[in-house]
């Protein structure tokens, strides 16, 4: 009966929280690592630049700012990132080189590709919603938190690919964003892996004064899905030419 209270529970927070709004502002401060894989590091071809990666990702940190309801994610300067290979192959496997926002359910960023002139296209995408919570639970920085797990869903020239996606969220903190533009559970996200990528809790600020956050307004509004089209036309029409 506890354990079938405690799920009626979370998903009575998730219903409350679905209208994606939040009552404090706060700042976050997540750290990045990469996940050692063995067979990658073997690989001739990427071996050597898996270990890198993992070498700058050590050097990142992000942060999270969340203003009535509006967030942001981005990434906290790093001195010579321009001229640290290390570093730069890491904040491309983080996926956050610009900002991230949320607004209303909804995840914005500009493009990073080089393909294309900067800030061509403004992406906009519904934020994940088809989260399977359960019952485990670890401690992070001396908070309970629960797992929630999903899946994203990578489409390119070579197929479609499907990777796990892990989330530990915080109850007690009853913001329900994370690292990303991922959200919309009973809480922060203190931990979110994606695939052998770890965005990890290093610092909380609840009840900050944060400046205003806008969303960004320039380029053409398109789907994530839309935008990896493109650049798979533009990358093959370059392969051909």
């Amino acid at each position: 009966m506890q354990f079938i209270f405690r799920l009626s529970l979370m998903k009575l927070f998730f219903i409350l929280l679905s209208g994606f709004c939040w009552a404090q502002n706060a700042e976050i401060i997540y750290n990045f690592k990469v996940l050692k894989d063995e067979k990658i590091v073997k690989s001739k071809y990427i071996g050597d630049i898996h270990l890198q990666t993992i070498r700058g990702a050590e050097k990142l940190n992000f942060l999270l700012q969340t203003n009535d309801s509006i967030s942001k994610f981005s990434l906290i300067p790093v001195m010579d990132i321009d001229q640290n290979s290390d570093v730069n192959l890491a904040v491309l496997l983080s996926g956050s080189a610009k900002p991230i926002f949320t607004y209303d359910g909804k995840v914005w960023r500009n493009n990073t590709s080089g393909m294309f002139r900067e800030d061509t296209f403004l992406i906009v995408d519904p934020m994940q919603t088809n989260w399977e919570l359960t019952s485990e639970t670890k401690e992070i920085d001396g908070y309970l938190c629960y797992k929630a797990t999903s899946e994203y869903i990578v489409i390119n020239g070579r197929g479609e690919f499907h990777h796990p996606l892990i989330a530990w969220y915080c109850p007690q903190i009853p913001i329900p964003l994370g690292p990303k533009g991922y959200g919309k559970l009973p809480g922060l996200i203190l931990e979110l892996q994606e695939w052998n990528s770890v965005f990890g809790l290093v610092k909380i600020n609840l009840n900050t004064t944060n400046e205003p956050l806008e969303l960004p307004k320039k380029g053409k509004v398109i789907s994530n899905q839309e935008f990896q089209n493109k650049v798979g036309k533009k990358f093959m029409k370059q392969f051909d030419e």
